[in-house]
């Protein structure tokens, strides 16, 4: 765990803006199943699995209770470090923060304890995916709601960039360089400031939906999360997917 977290912590601090990404929230209120879940619900029990700085938290908080009036009767974030500079302070007087490692380790739980379990790029992180997903299922109601985020391998930009042989956005070859194999070689030079976050895992949507139905639980929808025209015209477009689950009866 200290090596990982030595990685990490020396992220936060070359990156001020690490773990504080901002997704097309539009497109998740919008989306049917999550529409059809909240129905009838007042008060939900959330967990942020990989909180980071709880931007994403933080808005879907706020965002659910200004269209359906739903409250969290219990907030939680989850990440291996703590970010410094986070809006925790924003998200809910019933947020708390536990720092733990999810990866072969058991979330700090017991069965059932949340409505609503998000994940956003955390499983590309993670060696043991099968393991973390399992315990979403644990603990997560019968009736629970879970999305989890992941980059896409298979987006129009790296379809391209397969096209000229070239290292598809998002996967990293090591921890020094993310330019690794990029063509054509002026996309070196423009992806020369930003450093590796720590990427093992790729994905396409295909393999995610099929690694969390065999983790116990059934696709009900596609959260398009990226921004731009691309994710809009196509669920699996974007550089980011987002899947939503449910559990198997």
């Amino acid at each position: 765990m200290k090596l990982n977290t030595d990685f990490y912590q020396g992220l936060h601090k070359t990156d001020k803006e690490y773990s504080a990404g901002t997704y097309h929230m539009a497109s998740l209120w919008s989306s049917r199943a999550l529409q059809n879940w909240v129905q009838g619900r007042q008060k939900i029990r959330i967990l942020d699995v990989g909180c980071g700085k709880g931007v994403f938290l933080r808005d879907f908080v706020h965002g659910i209770y200004q269209r359906w009036q739903v409250k969290p009767s219990r907030v939680t974030g989850i990440d291996l470090v703590q970010s410094p500079n986070n809006h925790f302070a924003e998200i809910s007087p019933e947020f708390e923060f536990h720092q733990h490692d999810t990866d072969g380790n058991p979330l700090p739980f017991p069965d059932c304890s949340f409505d609503f379990i998000c994940c956003n790029h955390v499983l590309e992180h993670v060696f043991e995916t099968e393991n973390l997903v399992r315990e979403f299922r644990r603990v997560l109601a019968p009736d629970g709601f879970c999305i989890i985020s992941v980059p896409n391998i298979a987006a129009w930009v790296n379809r391209v960039a397969f096209l000229v042989g070239g290292q598809p956005l998002g996967s990293e070859l090591g921890t020094d360089k993310v330019t690794y194999g990029f063509r054509p070689a002026f996309m070196q030079k423009k992806l020369e400031a930003f450093h590796p976050s720590g990427h093992i895992r790729d994905f396409t949507p295909p393999g995610l939906r099929d690694l969390t139905a065999h983790c116990g639980f059934q696709t009900v929808g596609w959260w398009p999360q990226s921004h731009g025209l691309i994710a809009r015209l196509s669920k699996w477009g974007g550089r980011n997917m987002s899947i939503m689950l449910q559990p198997k009866a």
